[in-house]
């Protein structure tokens, strides 16, 4: 009897592999007739594109993105060549003094970023937890390499920055001080940092990492989101299990609130003056990390909100910009509260479309 049993497992193992193997060879082999054209001069653009986001820097959230697509379509040969070919560039221009070369670092990190964010679909790899251990593992590269550098120099990264505050801002202050139409205050401001660049240093040693945190991790989920939404263009060659629905539906588990609560007491009590300097750096270090996740939590929300009124298209897009930009702490205080209310349960979401942007 039991070995029966044990057959009938056997069996409907081997049929759930056969099954999946169906899928896969599916997408790959029988949709490939329904693939785009590719060719070169898509991919420069793609390029072109990676290059654009990361010469303007309130794009460069998006510079991943057509890098990610290249390594999805094109492989990785042609991607990493076009990454090497665009990094020369913006050499080039920094050399003759035609560009002020912000591309110069941003274009081969949003390669590397690109390059995670599409093993994560070549791998099959949940996107939750795809962007947990890319993020969690970038964000170590980096610490690792500031600290290397700050034991490497004289002074430390905090006579760096000094040096670096002071420059800037003389530079600006020389700018602008002949204009009529910017402040005084601003002016005064300019000639206080010169004078005391402190001003600026310290709120960075103390929330440096915390702030990076938030920028790894915000660079993955926005990319592998871009990604997932472009799914049409991709999914006849790889066979990925997981939708938009997945990444937005993310809930951060309900032990985390416990950590956020101790946090926030920290953060209380040295402003209250009960506790010393150490706990504003720990408690808002804290903070910042682990509000990032209920952001992601408080988006998703939003999303099935916006589902659930039917808001699609364009003014849909207006609406998350605006509220991720003007409203990012109302999306975490949002996430937050989720762990309690549930929110989405009172939204009778018959639309499983997922996300339009």
């Amino acid at each position: 009897m039991n070995d029966d049993n044990q057959n009938k497992h056997l069996d409907g193992e081997n049929q759930k592999s056969q099954s999946t193997d169906e899928v896969k060879n599916f997408f790959q082999d029988g949709s490939a007739r329904h693939l785009p054209e590719l060719n070169n001069s898509k991919l420069l653009f793609l390029g072109f594109l990676a290059f654009l986001f990361s010469s303007l820097e309130p794009f460069a959230l998006f510079a991943s993105i057509p890098f990610t697509l290249c390594f999805l379509l094109y492989g990785k040969t042609k991607t990493i060549v076009i990454g090497i070919l665009g990094t020369a560039l913006a050499f080039a221009l920094v050399q003759v003094k035609v560009y002020q070369g912000s591309a110069l670092g941003t274009f081969p990190m949003s390669l590397i970023y690109g390059y995670l964010i599409s093993n994560i679909v070549r791998k099959e790899i949940h996107p939750i937890k795809g962007i947990v251990v890319n993020g969690l593992g970038m964000f170590a590269v980096i610490v690792t390499a500031i600290a290397a550098f700050h034991f490497s120099v004289e002074g430390g990264l905090p006579k760096v920055l000094d040096t670096y505050v002071v420059k800037a801002s003389t530079v600006y202050y020389e700018q602008w001080k002949s204009r009529p139409e910017i402040p005084k205050e601003q002016l005064n401001q300019f000639q206080d940092i010169m004078k005391n660049p402190k001003i600026v240093v310290d709120p960075i040693m103390k929330y440096g990492f915390g702030v990076i945190f938030i920028g790894v991790f915000i660079s993955f989920w926005v990319g592998t989101f871009v990604a997932l939404k472009m799914g049409p263009l991709w999914r006849t060659i790889h066979a990925y299990p997981f939708q938009l629905k997945t990444l937005t539906s993310f809930k951060v588990p309900h032990q985390m609130v416990w950590p956020l609560i101790v946090a926030l007491v920290i953060t209380v009590g040295h402003l209250y003056g009960h506790l010393g300097s150490w706990a504003e750096v720990v408690g808002f270090n804290a903070l910042l990390i682990m509000g990032v996740f209920y952001f992601f939590q408080g988006f998703g929300i939003l999303s099935d909100l916006l589902n659930y009124w039917r808001i699609f298209g364009f003014f849909r897009s207006m609406l998350i910009f605006f509220t991720v930009v003007m409203g990012y702490q109302v999306l975490a205080l949002l996430g937050v509260l989720d762990t309690w209310v549930d929110f989405r349960r009172f939204l009778n979401i018959k639309n499983n479309e997922g996300d339009t942007l």
